[in-house]
């Protein structure tokens, strides 16, 4: 089982993540792209108990979307965001985090799969990963 170690670009709050990711992807919905403001995410998606705050908890601020089900926790001191919550409480983490703690380098086992909610994009991507319309459920873009 894989452990992977964070911490905020202050070192006041770290996180662990463990075992296996539910997704490794780049995430195109209407939901992340409000809470995150970001035409996509390359993140990486947990069961809480796999993504655990295990120094800090009193400096992590945590921001309740007002019409979501999703929530954005993030350092106090610093204002890193640490993950967000999505509508079936997954920790989503960012790619970018992790890369942060590791040399700049995202882990090869943590990188993204394919594209999901790829018909709610708002920037074409070319590169050669799958292309899910919604989730990895769903049919591929054909385009």
């Amino acid at each position: 089982m894989s452990t992977y170690s964070l911490h905020c670009s202050c070192n006041s709050v770290e996180l662990t993540l463990s075992g296996e990711p539910k997704v490794k992807a780049y995430c195109h919905c209407i939901d992340c792209r409000e809470l995150l403001n970001s035409p996509f995410s390359p993140v990486t998606a947990w069961e809480e108990d796999n993504a655990v705050i295990v120094k800090g908890a009193d400096s992590v601020t945590v921001y309740q979307h007002p019409t979501l089900r999703m929530r954005k926790y993030f350092c106090s001191n610093c204002g890193e965001v640490l993950f967000n919550t999505n509508c079936v409480d997954w920790r989503v983490v960012p790619q970018l985090l992790i890369a942060k703690n590791y040399d700049h380098q995202l882990p090869e086992e943590l990188t993204a799969t394919a594209h999901i909610f790829y018909e709610q994009r708002v920037v074409d991507i070319s590169d050669e990963l799958p292309k899910h319309m919604r989730g990895f459920s769903s049919p591929l873009f054909e385009g």
